[in-house]
Parts: structure tokens; C-alpha cells; sequence
């Protein structure tokens, strides 16, 4: 009764901030899902002033139960950080991905829900880049969300880091480790006289859902998934393989050199309602036991009200934007010709300009400026050496 209470005033809560979003509502057919799918797009103030101009993207992905509509309030959160000039100029994407009746993709491949995380990787980020002026490359393309959509960020960027990399999680269940610990009592209080039912509470609800993207069962009516635990609570191995292979921390760990230059953020409210801040304690954990650069938080509250009132936002976009002014610092260095690529051309014109055959310009001396000291230098030779 608790939660019930706290969903009804979250719906008010982001009733009230949809009210203020300035969001684009767009569709287009994804071939992977086989039918049409709605999607919210932010343009930038310039953009329709700017028709030659390109600008990076962010995809927020929305939590368990909702869909695109909601979270309004990024929406504000994003515009108000642009005017500030907090952070620059981009393209906010926030698509679907609600499917009934279990009311959560995952944002994962399943032969019960559909191609989902095909439609967002292949169909969704094709037909945005395709119809608006993107920057069409990894560096200048983010991806977050909340709850399931901070699993989905996490995920897809493991899995695709020639797609993003940034990553930014709020609340999400990236260390599938936990559940069964953290759950389980719940799940096992939920269950009536006839045992498991999706609908004997909101943990019996998400052990459905999340049965229904990682072990979807097509011919075993009338739910058609296999739950990872039987009505002992005692866990079903080849049902818990399967999720822990769509686990986003096992997928790190298995992936060691997709996530090396990924930006991870992840933030946890210390009493969420599902205790997901052991998900994302146990993914910090192994990054920094990988010594790989991340921002992890924790802040007094439960999984909703600070995402949905959207006090979080300004921490991942501040950090979304971080990631970007690196990649600006670092797009152009070697490239000493201004060719668009670093060759064999520019360290030969960079020892020219070191040993002063050549007299350099101010993009030449920024572009060959490896170790930021100000000036060129026979260990910016050696970098760019390294480099290439």
C-alpha cells in the first residue's frame, strides 16, 4: 500500500512537469519491432537558425511501467542547463520502450516482447541521425536513464561503445547479482494461494517483466517466461544463466576492452524502494578494481522522487557535458596537417616544426600540443610517435 501511494503522487509529480516540457512528439517504423514507434525529441534553440550546424545527442531511456511521455522534467532540466550555457547546445532523444503486458522491454532482444534492443542500436539512432543534424559519432553521443533505462544506458554502451560513449545510470539494476538476495523476501511475501502471479504486487510484476526480456518461454502458457526461482524461492540454474548473460556487470567484465574509454556515471538514492544501490555499489566496485575513470553517487531518498522531480539531472548532464569538452580536447591533437586524420604526413610536419624547418601556426600548435604544456616539444614528437 506504501508503493501504491508513492506511484499515485509520482504521477502527479510528473503529470505537473509534462505540463512544462518542450519536447517534440515524432514516430517512425522500426523494422525490428515490425510497427510504428514514438519517440519525444528537444531541439536546440539555434537549431532552426543553424541549418549547417551539427550537434551531439543524448538518448534518455524511461524507467519500468512508463514511457516516453513521461519524465518531463529532463526535458526542463536539459532546456534550462542549455540557456544557462551549462552545457552546450544538443539533441535530446527520449523513445519508447513500454511493451505489454509485463509494461518493460529491458531494452533487450526477446522472442516474447520483440527486437527491442535492435530498434534502439540499428532503427532509432539510424532514423535520428538520418532526420536531424547529429554528430554522427560515438564521442558526441550519450545515452542515460532511470531504472530501466539506467540498465539499458549502461548496457547498450558495453555492448556497443562504437555507439556511445557515455553512460549515465540513475537507480539502475546494472549488477543482477543482487536481485535474487534483495528480492526474493519480497517476492516470496507477495505470493498468494496460488503462487507467483504477475500481479500479486510491483515485485512480482518486475520478476515477470524482467523473466519476459532475459528468459522469455514462448511455448509455456499462460505467461509464456521462466522465472529464475521456483516457489520455494530456491533459484532455477539454467533460468539464472540466462539473465546473468544480459547482466550489464557481467557483460563489463567480459568486455574489458569495450569499456576502457566509456564515461560511466551512476547515482542511488541510500533507501531505494528495490535496493539498487547495491547494483551500483557492485558496479563501481569492479571499475575501480579496473582502475576505470567513473562517477558514482549516493544521495538521501528512494528510487523515484529526485529522478522524477529531476534534482539528478543536473549532475549526469553536467556530466554528459564533461565528457564532451574531453573529446573536444582531444579530437583534433595529431592531426598537425588538418588532413582530418593522423598519418605518417603529420609527424613528419610535427619533427619539421620541432626542429624549427617550419614555423607553426596556432591550430598546429594546439593539434601537436600532446602533453598540454603550451609549447611543441620533442615528447610531443615522442606521443604522436606512440600514437601512431
Amino acid at each position: 500500500m506504501r508503493l501504491v501511494r508513492k506511484l499515485f503522487i509520482i504521477l502527479i509529480i510528473s503529470t505537473i512537469s509534462l505540463l512544462k516540457a518542450d519536447a517534440i512528439t515524432s514516430y517512425f517504423y522500426s523494422d525490428a519491432l515490425g510497427y510504428d514507434m514514438y519517440y519525444e525529441i528537444v531541439l536546440p534553440p539555434s537549431y532552426e537558425s543553424n541549418p549547417d550546424s551539427t550537434y551531439p545527442s543524448i538518448y534518455f531511456l524511461h524507467g519500468f511501467g512508463l514511457d516516453y511521455s513521461w519524465y518531463g522534467s529532463v526535458v526542463s532540466v536539459f532546456e534550462d542547463m542549455m540557456a544557462s550555457g551549462e552545457i552546450r547546445e544538443s539533441i535530446l532523444i527520449k523513445p519508447d520502450g513500454f511493451v505489454t503486458p509485463y509494461l518493460g522491454s529491458m531494452y533487450t532482444n526477446s522472442d516474447y516482447n520483440g527486437q527491442f534492443e535492435d530498434y534502439i542500436v540499428q532503427d532509432l539512432i539510424s532514423h535520428i541521425d538520418g532526420s536531424y543534424n547529429t554528430i554522427d559519432h560515438s564521442s558526441y553521443r550519450a545515452i542515460m536513464g532511470h531504472s530501466m533505462g539506467g540498465y539499458g544506458a549502461v548496457k547498450l554502451s558495453i555492448k556497443f561503445p562504437e555507439l556511445f560513449q557515455v553512460a549515465a545510470s540513475h537507480s539502475g539494476p546494472i549488477a543482477i547479482e543482487n536481485v535474487i538476495p534483495d528480492l526474493l523476501p519480497v517476492l516470496l511475501a507477495e505470493t498468494g494461494i496460488l503462487g507467483y502471479q504477475p500481479w500479486n504486487g510491483t515485485v512480482s510484476l518486475l520478476m515477470y517483466s524482467v523473466s519476459a526480456a532475459f528468459s522469455p518461454d514462448v511455448d509455456d502458457w499462460p505467461y509464456y517466461v521462466d522465472l529464475p526461482v521456483d516457489y520455494y524461492g530456491n533459484v532455477i540454474d539454467e533460468v539464472w544463466d540466462l539473465w546473468l548473460g544480459h547482466d550489464a556487470l557481467t557483460l563489463a567484465q567480459e568486455n574489458l576492452a569495450n569499456i576502457q574509454s566509456i564515461h560511466f556515471y551512476m547515482d542511488c538514492g541510500d533507501e531505494d524502494d528495490f535496493l539498487f544501490y547495491n547494483h551500483s555499489t557492485s558496479f563501481s566496485e569492479f571499475l575501480n578494481e579496473e582502475n576505470i575513470y567513473h562517477v558514482y553517487e549516493t544521495y538521501p531518498g528512494g528510487h523515484f522522487t529526485q529522478v522524477l522531480n529531476g534534482d539528478r539531472f543536473p549532475y549526469s548532464l553536467a556530466f554528459i557535458e564533461n565528457a564532451f569538452y574531453i573529446q573536444d580536447l582531444f579530437s583534433g591533437l595529431g592531426d598537425i596537417d588538418g588532413s582530418g586524420s593522423v598519418t605518417m604526413a603529420d609527424f613528419i610536419l610535427l619533427l619539421q616544426i620541432v626542429l624549427q624547418f617550419e614555423q607553426s601556426t596556432e591550430i598546429q600548435e594546439t593539434a601537436g600540443d600532446f602533453d598540454f604544456t603550451g609549447t611543441i616539444d620533442i615528447f610531443d614528437l615522442l606521443l604522436l610517435a606512440d600514437q601512431l
